[in-house]
């Protein structure tokens, strides 16, 4: 192992380690930091800068970047020198054997920050806001209410054909009595004309054949009123 490389590593994890401590102090780092995240952030907006990622005050959720930072940074550069430090201890112990020293008593490094990390983790997650569920719309063909386990009704096909037929049939009885109705009202129209109230035509009820007798003018009126 390198050790330039090896101090390289331990000195990050060092910087970033404090996900890996207790709840309370962990809780107070994070707080800490974003504050400073976010007035760097506020400084951006004034200047008219986009801003850094985890700046944005009032865009950045903290519970779900903590959950994110656990889970690709934390937890691989933790296992990462645990790893290294297991490494480390083989080496040491194969030289203290073959040199014939006293051997070292290997085992693998105990890593108490894994059950730091997860209870932290949980206690991030529970903080999480929750996302609204969008409604599921059930679809025509009855595919959803199929893979959800409910029951789909199938279409009665002998209403849905028999239902145009009668409305047709009931609609053209309907024009036909309109119909009669109203050749039978012109027709009476015609046959019982009431009598002209100026005078005008008129048919001779005596006669076989209609006459008309033309209406009196106001010449004739006067021609029958002289002595």
């Amino acid at each position: 192992v390198n050790r330039n490389t090896a101090m390289t590593l331990i000195l990050h994890c060092a910087d970033i380690s404090h996900p890996t401590k207790t709840w309370g102090l962990h809780k107070k780092w994070t707080d800490n930091l974003m504050e400073e995240f976010f007035c760097q952030g506020d400084k951006e907006t004034a200047l008219g800068l986009p801003n850094s990622p985890l700046c944005n005050r009032t865009e950045t959720l903290v519970p779900e970047s903590q959950v994110g930072f656990i889970d690709f940074i934390i937890v691989p550069s933790m296992n990462l020198l645990g790893d290294m430090f297991d490494a480390l201890l083989l080496v040491q112990n194969e030289e203290a054997n073959a040199t014939g020293t006293k051997p070292s008593n290997y085992k693998k490094v105990n890593r108490p920050w894994d059950s730091r990390l997860a209870e932290n983790r949980k206690r991030w997650k529970e903080l999480v806001t929750p996302k609204e569920e969008t409604p599921v719309t059930p679809a025509v063909n009855g595919r959803i209410a199929e893979e959800e386990g409910e029951s789909v009704k199938e279409p009665d096909t002998k209403s849905t054909v028999s239902r145009p037929s009668t409305q047709r049939n009931s609609t053209t009885e309907q024009t036909a009595s309109r119909r009669n109705s109203k050749s039978s009202s012109q027709r009476n129209s015609q046959t019982e004309q009431p009598p002209s109230l100026n005078g005008g035509t008129k048919i001779l009820e005596d006669s076989s054949d209609p006459k008309t007798v033309a209406p009196p003018t106001e010449q004739s009126a006067v021609v029958g009123a002289a002595p």
